[in-house]
């Protein structure tokens, strides 16, 4: 849909969406051991390393029914209703704007 780049690069924009580097090798190599895939491994370990507070995906096989990696990660992982969710949890305990 070109017709809405517009409205996307808004909704990037004011998401605080960004691009981070890539992990490091130690990272990378742990996360590998941990999920036995380099290419998720690289992607877990960007995240990891950029410090983010939530990991979405729809790997079931690596991450989603993989117990060891949700015990290891710092921050939660769960699919993008899970994410929803999440955030409507932090969201709903944020003090009403009483302007």
């Amino acid at each position: 849909a070109p017709e809405l780049l517009g409205v996307l690069t808004i909704l990037l924009d004011r998401s605080g969406v960004r691009v981070v580097s890539s992990a490091s090798a130690q990272t990378v190599e742990r996360n590998e051991n941990l999920l036995g895939y380099l290419a998720d491994a690289q992607a877990l370990g960007a995240a990891w390393d950029a410090d983010i507070d939530y990991f979405v995906t729809l790997d079931q096989k690596h991450f989603l029914n993989n117990t060891e990696s949700h015990q290891a990660v710092p921050f939660p992982i769960g699919t993008p209703g899970d994410f929803l969710v999440w955030l409507d949890e932090k969201l709903s305990h944020l003090p009403e704007d009483r302007e």
